[in-house]
C-alpha cells in the first residue's frame, strides 16, 4: 500500500477531538487510549486490523473511501499512536438494495420503524477492532457517536449475514419482519448514552452542584457564600424555576431560568427583527394555504418577521452569508435580572461549536453612545419599531415572550446533552416562546450555544456580551428535506422575499421545476426543507462542472482525497435560506443536500463585488458552516515549449482546467466528513490596526484555520483593504489583487474605514478619527510606517544620510505635524499612488521627486509613461542604494537620463519658496558641499524615508505603551500590556537584546504575520500547537526570503530576493571569504538576471531587470534551492551552456521546482535520508552530517564511497518511489515528466 499511504499524507484533514461520553458503570480494560476522528493516512493501520469476519459482515470494500464518505468515522488509538479500533458511520444503508436518497422511504414501512428519520439515525458501514479489546471498543466508539450525534437515536447495521460477531451483537439487537436476504440491526441511545433526566431543582441539591461550580468557577460562591444554591433553588416562583440533570441519582448539571428580561434594552442593543423583536406578535385572521402551513403556532410567528429581517440588506455591506442567523455577529446584552452577568462565568464549559459569521461590529461605538446611557422607554422602541419593519401584512406586537438562563453549569461529561434542558425549560414557561442567554466575548461558545442563534448586534451596542436566541419550535424533530415540488413555489417566494436576489432563486427554482437542468444542460437540483407542511428552508445546486479548475487553483487536497470522489459527486451551492428559527438544522439541511443528490462535496463561490457572474447567485445562509479553502501558487506554463514542435506527436501542455482562466473569487467548502465536525467559535474581539502585509497575513491565518471561527475580527484602516496596486509603489508580491479577492478577508472581517488616534487600555478601546470607539479585547497594532513630507530643517540633512533601515525615527516622530504647501505630497496610501497624475497635472510646471528610496524611481515611472515633461529626481546622499546592485542602478538613472529627467545628487531638502498667495514655485535645496541652491518647483513629491505616522505615535505614546523610536516588543510580540500585540515596522525589540538592526522591517512581512497568528491561536485553542520557544535574549528565526517587485524608468521589470539580513554594501559583502560567488547573463537589452550562490551552493539571492515581464510567481521559488536541483547549474554555466538565465529557467525539466508542493517533497525526502537501513545503524544522513562537522571539505573518494552506500540503501528506493508517487499524484500540473512505467 505504498502508494496509498504516501498519497494519503496530502491529504489531512484538521480534526476536531471527540470526547468519549461516560460508560455508565461499563469497566473498560482499554487504558491510556484516545478517540479521534480519522484521518485519511489511518488507513494502512486499519487494513491491518481486517479479519475473515469483517468482509463475511461488511464485505470487500475500499477502506480509504469509506473514510472519506462516511459522515462521522472514529479511530480508538493507543498512547503510542497505534490504530485500535476503526468505525465508519452513514446517512443512509449500506446496501445496493436501498436507494441512499430514498431509503427512508422503503425500510421504514418495511421494518415498522416508528419515529425513525435521517435526522435521527446513522448506519455503520464498517467496523474494526483488534483483538482481545474488541467489546470494549465498540462500546466506545458507539458512545462516542451518541456523545457527539445529540440528535441521532438510533443506530443501524444491515449485513447479509446475522453472525456479526460478539462485539456487535452485544450492543446491537436484531429488527425481525420476515425477510431472509437481508438483516436488520439495531442499537439505540438509551443503552448508552441516554438523554439526562431533569427535574426541578431540590435545596438539597446544593451538595451535588457546589462542588461542580466550585470546579469551574468560583466567582459566585465567593461573591454570595457557600450556600447560594440553596439559596437560589428555595426562592423559586412561578418568574424564576431552577432545574437539575440526574444521573444515577447525583445531580451533574444545573439550569437557573428567568422570566424576567429587559426585552426593550435587547431591541436597543441587537438586530431582534427575525424574532419578532422577542414579542407576541398578533396577525389579521386568515387562512393560510395549503403549502403554507404551519406545524404550530410559534412556527406561524417566527416566520412571519424570520424572512422579514433586513437580511439581505447586509448584502450590500459584505459579500457574506445574510441569513438570520448567520448574521448573529459581534454582541454584548445585559439582562435585568441580577445574577445574569455572573452566570454567563458559570456556564464554563467550552467546546467545539458551529455558529455564526461576523458582520458589523457591536463593538464599534458611534461616538454618542455610551455604555451608561438608559434604555428607551417602550413607546420609543415601539417607534423605532414601527420605521424599521417593512411588512406585506399589518402587525401588531403583544406582551414580551421571552424567557432568560441565568445560571447554567453541568459536568464536561455530560455537557453534550445540554439541551436536553431545553424542553423542561419551555415547560415550565408555556406562554413564552424565546429562551434568551448572554456570555461575554472571551467566552467560546459551549455545547448547549449549538442549538442557539447568536444575534447581530447594533452598530451603537457598547454591552460586554453576546445574545444568544432559542425558539421553541426549535425543539421539534419533525424535519424533512425532499425534492421541491411546484407546490412549494408559494412557501419559498415567502422565504425569501426580502432577499436582494429573490427574482434569482425564483428564477432557478423555476428553471429546475421545469428543466431539472440549466441552460446550459447542467443538472440542477431545488431542496426543501420542511417542518410540519411548512417551508422553512431552500437551496438550490447544481453539479459542479470546474471540478479540475478548483483542484489546481485550490487547497482541496487539505479537506478531500480527490481521487476518491467522482466528477458527479462535486456540487455547487447557489442559493440557500433558512428560518432563523430552525438555523440549529442548518447543517443537517446542508448535509441531506449531499444525500439527495447523491453528491460528496459541495461549493460555494465569494465574488468581489465588482466581478461579473455567469450565473448569478446569492448570499447563502450557511457560510459559517463551510471552511474556506486556501488558493494555491500556480506555475507560469511555456505553452508553447510544452506543445512541442511538428513532427511531434505528444502534447504535453497540462489539462483545460489548470490553464483556463476565471475571474478570482474565495472559495468555501464541505463534505461529508465536515457536516459532522462542529468548529470552535470564538467570541473575542480581536482588532487589528493597519492594512499592511502582516495585518493581512495575520487576518488570513486566523480565518483560514479550518476548526476555528472568529466572529470579531476587526480590521482599522483609513483606505479599508488594500484591493488595488498602484503602479507608482513597489510590491512584495505577497497580497496581489487577485490574491486578496482569493482570500476574500471582508467576508469574515469587519472592516473600519478609519485611522486610530488613541487607546483607552482601561476601558480597552480604540478611538479612531472619526469619533468612533472600536472595543478590543485583544489589540494587533501593525501600522506599519508611511512616507512623510520631508521637514525644511537642518536635522533632516542628518537624518537622512543613513541607511533606510537602521534609521532611528524617534526624532521625526516626536515633531510636531508639519503642514507642509498644497503642491508638496508624499505617497502615504494607496490612494494619492493611484491619483498621483492627476494631482500632477492639476499643478502644471516642473515637478520634482525628492528620494532615493525604490518608491521614487516608481513613481518618476509612472509619470514619465503618462507624457509629464520637465521632472527632476533630487537624491540625498545615501549609504546604500536602494538597489544595493552599482549595475541595476547605472542601467535605471541611465534610462532616466535619455528620458530627459534630471538628477541632481547628494541634495538635501532645506526649504521651500512660496508666492504671496502660498502656492509652492521653488524648492530650496543643500548640496553635501557648496552653497544652497533654488530651483523651480510646482509639484514637489518626497519619498525619501517612511518614518511612524504622528497620529498613530501620539495615539501609542498617550497610551503609555512604551516607545523608544518605534513600539517596543518582545521576542513573542507583546508589548507591556498582555492584551496588545504589535508587528511589522512600527515594533523593535527591547534594548537587552542590543539588535537595534534587527527589526520587522528587513524580513518577510507575511512570515511574521503567520507566526504572530500562531503566538495567538493558543489563547482560543490550547490544543493548538505552540510556536517554537526561542532562548532567553535570542531573537526568533524568520527564513523566508525578502521579494520586491517594480517598475522602473526605462520600461524595466525589477525583481529583488534576498536574504533577510541588515541591509550591507554588495561590495563590502562580497569581501567576505564566505560569500560564495554570483553568477550573471544577459545585460539592460538582453535582460540583466543575477544569482547569488552562497558557500554551500543554494540560492541567496535573485535579481532581474528585464524590458519583457518577469514570471515572479516562478523564479521567486528558487531562493533556498542547492544549485543540483536546477539541472547543475554551476556546471552548465562554467562550461558556458547557459547563456540567458531567464530561458534557461523557463524550459519545461524545470517546471517541478515552481511547484507549490515541490518544498513538501524535499523535506519528505530529507526524512527518509534519515531512516537507517537496519534498527540500531547510523543513518546516511547521519554519515554525512558527522563527515561535514569534521571537515567542510570532503574527499572525492570518501564522496563515492557514500554515493555507494546510497546506491545498495533503502533510502534510494523509497525516495524513487516517493517521487513518482508525487508525480502521479500531481499529473494534472506537470504532465510532462516521465512515470514509473516511462522511466
Amino acid at each position: 500500500h505504498y502508494y496509498i499511504t504516501n498519497n494519503l499524507r496530502m491529504s489531512i484533514t484538521p480534526l476536531t477531538t471527540l470526547t468519549s461520553a461516560p460508560s455508565n458503570g461499563h469497566q473498560s480494560s482499554l487504558e491510556n487510549f484516545s478517540v479521534r476522528r480519522t484521518e485519511s493516512i489511518d488507513a494502512p493501520q486499519i487494513m491491518k486490523l481486517i479479519e475473515r469476519s469483517t468482509e463475511k459482515c461488511f464485505g470487500k470494500v475500499n477502506v480509504v473511501n469509506i473514510i472519506e464518505k462516511a459522515v462521522l468515522s472514529i479511530t480508538l488509538t493507543s498512547s503510542n499512536g497505534e490504530v485500535l479500533g476503526f468505525g465508519a458511520f452513514y446517512d443512509y444503508p449500506n446496501s445496493k438494495s436501498y436507494d441512499p436518497k430514498l431509503w427512508e422511504h422503503d425500510m421504514i414501512p418495511k421494518y415498522g420503524l416508528e419515529g425513525v428519520t435521517p435526522l435521527n439515525s446513522l448506519f455503520l458501514h464498517y467496523f474494526v477492532a483488534k483483538r482481545p479489546y474488541q467489546h470494549d471498543i465498540a462500546q466506545e466508539i458507539i458512545r462516542t457517536v451518541y456523545n457527539a450525534c445529540v440528535y441521532v437515536q438510533s443506530i443501524f447495521l444491515l449485513s447479509g449475514t446475522s453472525h456479526l460477531g460478539s462485539a456487535l451483537l452485544e450492543n446491537f439487537v436484531r429488527v425481525k419482519n420476515g425477510q431472509k436476504e437481508e438483516k436488520l440491526f439495531l442499537c439505540q441511545r438509551h443503552g448508552h448514552v441516554p438523554q439526562l433526566h431533569i427535574r426541578e431543582a431540590r435545596p438539597e441539591d446544593n451538595d451535588d452542584l457546589a462542588p461542580l461550580f466550585t470546579q469551574q468557577n468560583k466567582v459566585l460562591s465567593e461573591t454570595y457564600g457557600d450556600y447560594f444554591l440553596a439559596e437560589l433553588i428555595e426562592a423559586q416562583d412561578e418568574n424564576h424555576k431552577a432545574l437539575v440533570a440526574e444521573v444515577g441519582g447525583l445531580a451533574i448539571g444545573f439550569m437557573c431560568v428567568s422570566t424576567e428580561v429587559d426585552v426593550d434594552l435587547l431591541n436597543k442593543c441587537f438586530e431582534l427583527k427575525p424574532y419578532t423583536f422577542l414579542h407576541k406578535v398578533k396577525k389579521k385572521e386568515e387562512t393560510p394555504d395549503d403549502n403554507t402551513s404551519v406545524a404550530s403556532e410559534s412556527v406561524v410567528e417566527d416566520e412571519v418577521e424570520d424572512e422579514v429581517d433586513e437580511d439581505l440588506a447586509r448584502e450590500e455591506t459584505l459579500d457574506i452569508e445574510t441569513s438570520s442567523v448567520d448574521r448573529k455577529v459581534p454582541s454584548q446584552t445585559s439582562l435585568k435580572s441580577g445574577p445574569a452577568a455572573e452566570s454567563s462565568k458559570g456556564e464554563v464549559s467550552a467546546a467545539d461549536s458551529n455558529r455564526s459569521v461576523s458582520i458589523p461590529p457591536s463593538h464599534v461605538s458611534e461616538p454618542q453612545s455610551e455604555t451608561s446611557e438608559k434604555p428607551k422607554d417602550t413607546e420609543e422602541v415601539a417607534e423605532a419599531v414601527e420605521e424599521v419593519i417593512v411588512s406585506a401584512e399589518p402587525i401588531d406586537f403583544g406582551e414580551p415572550t421571552a424567557f432568560c438562563i441565568q445560571l447554567f453549569c453541568i459536568d464536561e461529561r455530560y455537557e453534550m446533552r445540554s439541551i436536553d434542558f431545553m424542553t423542561e425549560a419551555f415547560k415550565r414557561f408555556p406562554d413564552k416562546d424565546y429562551c434568551v442567554l448572554t456570555i461575554p466575548h472571551t467566552i467560546s461558545e459551549f455545547p448547549l450555544l449549538q442549538v442557539f442563534a447568536r444575534c447581530t448586534p447594533k452598530p451603537t451596542s457598547t454591552l460586554e456580551q453576546e445574545l444568544y436566541v432559542f425558539h421553541r419550535s426549535a425543539l421539534l424533530q419533525n424535519i424533512t428535506v425532499r425534492f421541491g415540488t411546484d407546490l412549494d413555489t408559494t412557501g419559498i417566494s415567502y422565504i425569501t422575499r426580502k432577499y436582494k436576489g429573490k427574482s434569482t432563486v425564483l428564477a432557478d427554482y423555476n428553471q429546475y421545476l421545469s428543466a431539472m437542468r440549466d441552460e446550459d444542460g447542467t443538472p440542477l437540483y431545488g431542496i426543501v426543507m420542511e417542518c410540519g407542511k411548512q417551508i422553512i428552508g431552500v437551496a438550490i445546486m447544481r453539479a459542479e462542472m470546474d471540478t479540475e479548475y478548483l483542484r489546481s487553483h485550490y487547497g482541496l487536497e487539505d479537506f478531500i482525497y480527490f481521487t476518491q470522489h467522482s466528477p458527479r459527486e462535486h456540487g455547487h451551492l447557489y442559493h440557500c435560506a433558512v428560518s432563523a428559527t430552525f438555523t440549529n438544522f442548518t447543517k443537517f439541511f446542508l448535509r441531506e443536500c449531499l444525500r439527495l443528490c447523491e453528491m460528496s462535496c459541495m461549493y460555494y463561490n465569494v465574488y468581489d463585488s465588482a466581478t461579473s457572474q455567469s450565473k448569478p447567485q446569492s448570499t447563502v445562509e450557511a457560510l459559517h458552516h463551510l471552511v474556506q479553502i486556501r488558493p494555491r501558487r500556480q506555475i507560469k506554463y511555456p505553452v508553447e515549449l510544452l506543445k512541442g514542435s511538428p513532427p511531434a506527436t505528444y502534447d504535453n501542455v497540462p489539462i483545460a482546467g489548470v490553464l483556463k482562466t476565471l475571474p478570482p473569487f474565495a472559495l468555501f467548502h464541505i463534505n461529508r466528513k465536515l457536516t459532522l465536525e462542529p468548529k470552535m467559535v470564538i467570541n473575542s474581539r480581536i482588532v487589528v490596526v493597519g492594512a499592511s502585509d502582516v495585518s493581512l497575513s495575520f487576518l488570513e491565518t486566523l480565518i483560514l484555520c479550518p476548526h476555528m471561527h472568529f466572529n470579531n475580527l476587526v480590521l482599522i484602516s483609513p483606505e479599508g483593504l488594500p484591493l488595488t496596486a498602484p503602479s507608482s509603489l513597489p510590491s512584495s508580491l505577497s497580497y496581489p489583487p487577485e490574491y486578496m479577492n482569493k482570500i476574500s478577508l471582508a467576508t469574515s472581517c469587519n472592516i473600519v474605514n478609519a485611522k486610530m488616534t488613541s487607546v483607552n487600555r482601561a476601558e480597552q478601546f480604540v478611538e479612531v478619527d472619526n469619533g468612533r470607539k472600536v472595543q478590543y479585547d485583544y489589540l494587533v497594532l501593525c501600522t506599519g510606517s508611511q512616507f512623510q513630507c520631508s521637514l525644511p530643517q537642518v536635522e533632516e540633512k542628518k537624518l537622512s544620510v543613513s541607511s533606510p533601515v537602521s534609521r532611528d525615527v524617534s526624532a521625526v516622530a516626536k515633531i510636531q505635524p508639519f503642514v507642509p504647501p498644497s503642491q508638496a505630497t508624499s505617497l502615504d496610501s494607496i490612494s494619492k499612488a493611484e491619483g498621483i497624475v492627476d494631482w500632477v497635472k492639476s499643478h502644471p510646471g516642473p515637478v520634482t521627486v525628492y528620494g532615493t528610496s525604490l518608491t521614487s524611481y516608481t513613481t518618476i515611472q509612472v509619470l514619465l509613461e503618462a507624457g509629464i515633461p520637465d521632472i527632476t529626481s533630487v537624491q540625498p546622499p545615501t549609504i546604500v542604494s536602494c538597489f544595493n546592485n552599482p549595475q541595476v542602478l547605472e542601467i535605471v538613472e541611465t534610462s532616466m537620463t535619455d528620458a530627459g529627467v534630471k538628477i541632481m545628487r547628494d541634495y538635501v531638502l532645506s526649504g521651500y519658496s512660496c508666492e504671496e498667495e502660498g502656492a509652492l514655485s521653488g524648492i530650496e535645496l543643500t548640496p553635501t558641499q557648496g552653497a544652497v541652491e533654488t530651483i523651480p518647483c510646482s509639484s514637489l513629491i518626497t519619498l525619501q524615508d517612511k518614518i511612524i505616522d504622528n497620529d498613530t505615535f501620539q495615539g501609542i505614546n498617550n497610551s503609555c505603551l512604551v516607545f523608544d523610536g518605534r513600539l517596543v516588543i518582545d521576542t513573542d510580540c507583546h508589548t507591556n500590556d498582555p492584551v496588545i500585540y504589535a508587528a511589522g515596522p512600527l515594533t523593535k525589540y527591547k534594548r537587552a537584546f542590543y539588535c537595534d538592526e534587527f527589526t520587522h522591517d528587513i524580513y518577510c512581512s507575511k512570515e511574521i504575520g503567520e507566526r504572530l497568528a500562531s503566538i495567538m491561536l493558543p489563547i482560543f485553542d490550547p490544543s493548538f500547537p505552540p510556536v517554537e520557544e526561542v532562548e532567553q535574549y535570542e531573537l526568533p528565526k524568520y527564513v523566508r526570503p525578502k521579494q520586491v517587485y517594480a517598475k522602473l524608468p526605462g520600461g524595466y521589470h525589477y525583481l529583488n530576493i534576498s536574504k533577510p539580513q541588515p541591509l550591507v554594501e554588495l561590495q563590502t559583502a562580497m569581501m567576505d571569504p564566505n560569500y560564495g560567488r554570483e553568477l550573471i547573463t544577459g545585460d539592460k537589452e538582453t535582460g540583466y538576471f543575477r544569482l547569488h550562490l552562497n558557500q554551500y551552493h543554494t540560492v541567496e539571492t535573485i535579481t532581474c531587470l528585464s524590458k519583457t515581464e518577469i514570471e515572479m510567481g516562478n523564479i521567486c521559488q528558487l531562493y533556498g534551492l542547492h544549485q543540483q536541483y536546477m539541472n547543475s547549474l554551476e556546471e552548465r554555466f562554467d562550461g558556458g551552456l547557459i547563456t540567458d538565465f531567464f530561458a534557461y529557467l523557463r524550459e519545461p525539466w524545470s517546471l517541478i521546482l515552481y511547484h507549490d508542493r515541490f518544498a513538501e517533497l524535499r523535506e519528505e525526502i530529507k526524512e527518509l535520508l534519515t531512516q537507517p537501513n537496519q534498527p540500531g545503524e547510523e543513518s546516511l544522513s547521519e554519515k554525512v552530517c558527522q563527515l561535514v562537522d569534521e571537515d567542510l571539505a570532503i574527499e572525492d573518494k570518501t564522496k563515492l564511497a557514500l554515493f555507494a552506500e546510497y546506491n545498495d540503501s533503502l533510502a534510494k528506493q523509497s525516495i524513487e518511489n516517493r517521487l513518482f508517487s508525487y508525480l502521479s499524484y500531481n499529473k494534472y500540473h506537470l504532465p510532462h515528466y516521465a512515470g514509473r512505467n516511462m522511466a
